[in-house]
């Protein structure tokens, strides 16, 4: 199997690791703005010996046609390279989100359900084994009827990029970061959203440019229960890590939480206070080349991606016009056969 990248600004260590453990991908091409990168990301992949690194991502389609592409761009220029691929029948694993307004979804949308690809996107979240451990326990009914979710996702801001710094290539925060938040809550819980309102805001420290250094998301899920997911870039520079990621799921007989670097979850009942390890996952690109030749489906789905890709968008309109919206149930993309 051909694997080409384009872009190397995402979870790309994630589709190199996939592709070794595989033991028969061969990565063909890699793209970036930065040239040096590309070169020196290419030395480092022993499955790569023939491959070739370019600064223009059109040229790795001019030049290769891969079975799978990995895109890892800057989220503005997503559309353009996902329809390319599209229109040569590759498959995708994208970076988050697909699209960085409603219209580009709408055009992908429709791309996609006459196209023979499949794709898949990286929401890498689901594929930690902690969160695959709090999906187990909630589905069993180990909490009752989930009754509220809270979320975190912290930040340090450190040395970013300029694209980092614009709407129109970023996308805002809510899109990029809110996505992992508001997608492993619908996965953990097996709920969908049904109301969306949230608020976002900078504080005026000139590294973030137009990006958001906070954002607070409140939403509705589809059997009631209230759900809140709170993003900064705010998280000092001496803090021991670079991210504070927390969870915690309230029920009707029981909580469930798991917080950054714990080691098991904690869920408490009327039983008492238990501290549940877990186990090991599937690599999220072993999980959809195996889907490719015949498996199941992986755990993110088209429709998934499509999914939460409009939730988050439809997030940042209520933050940008401070309003309550109304979210549409889940449209497959492609009609059922």
């Amino acid at each position: 199997m051909k694997l080409a990248l384009l872009g190397l600004k995402g979870h790309v260590t994630a589709i190199v690791a996939g592709a070794k453990l595989l033991g028969d991908v061969e990565v063909v091409a890699v793209s970036d703005n930065n040239l040096k990168a590309a070169e020196a990301f290419l030395k480092r992949l022993p499955q790569s010996h023939a491959a070739q690194a370019y600064a223009e991502w059109r040229h790795v389609l001019e030049h290769t046609l891969p079975d799978v592409c990995c895109v890892a761009d800057e989220s503005g220029m997503r559309l353009e390279q996902l329809l390319a691929l599209l229109e040569r029948g590759v498959h995708i694993i994208s970076e988050k989100p697909l699209v960085t307004t409603l219209a580009d979804l709408e055009r992908l949308r429709a791309a996609f359900a006459k196209s023979k690809s499949q794709l898949t996107m990286l929401l890498e979240l689901r594929h930690q084994p902690k969160y695959a451990r709090v999906r187990e326990i909630i589905q069993r009914g180990g909490i009752g009827t989930v009754s509220q979710v809270a979320t975190q996702k912290s930040y340090k801001w450190g040395e970013r990029p300029a694209w980092l710094q614009s709407r129109a290539r970023l996308g805002g925060t809510i899109p990029y970061i809110g996505i992992h938040s508001l997608d492993i809550i619908r996965w953990v819980t097996g709920l969908d959203f049904t109301h969306v309102a949230a608020f976002h805001g900078r504080s005026g420290r000139p590294e973030f440019g137009e990006t958001e250094d906070q954002a607070s998301i409140l939403a509705e899920l589809s059997n009631g229960a209230s759900v809140t997911a709170r993003l900064d870039y705010l998280r000092p520079v001496q803090a021991a890590t670079h991210g504070d990621d927390r969870l915690r799921v309230t029920g009707t007989k029981g909580v469930v939480e798991v917080n950054e670097g714990d080691d098991a979850i904690t869920l408490v009942t009327e039983a008492g206070t238990e501290r549940i390890p877990f186990e090991t996952t599937e690599n999220i690109f072993v999980e959809f080349v195996k889907f490719l030749r015949g498996g199941r489906p992986p755990r993110i789905t088209a429709d998934d991606s499509f999914y939460i890709t409009e939730v988050v968008l439809r997030a940042r309109e209520a933050a940008d016009e401070k309003k309550l919206i109304a979210l549409p149930p889940l449209r497959p993309v492609r009609a059922a056969k």
